[in-house]
């Protein structure tokens, strides 16, 4: 758990050093190719930025051994981090390769 925490901290660092300096990326593609990226940019956005404090309330309840309630948020955390991690290789793959 730890090691997963440091490296997407690590990845976030990087990711937002990287933006600072080079902005973004417009997205070339056209048709439903368009609007399937933006979809998928639009959720991994939203649950990329409601995923932080649910780490660090898991993680929190986790490290000071509180295993019922670490347990009960996990249930959520863990897809939810699962499904912005997998996304955000998505986002990258469409931007990228795609257009």
């Amino acid at each position: 758990m730890l090691s997963a925490f440091t490296t997407s901290t690590l990845f976030l660092v990087s990711y937002l050093v990287y933006h600072y300096h080079v902005g973004s990326v417009p997205f070339q593609g056209q048709g439903w190719l368009r609007a399937v990226y933006f979809a998928v940019l639009v959720s991994h956005t939203i649950l990329a930025v409601l995923i932080v404090p649910l780490v660090l309330i898991t993680l929190t309840r986790g490290l000071k051994g509180n295993f019922d309630r670490h347990k009960r948020i996990a249930r959520w955390t863990f897809p939810l981090w699962l499904y912005v991690s997998i996304t955000g290789v998505l986002v990258y793959w469409m931007l990228y390769h795609l257009s």
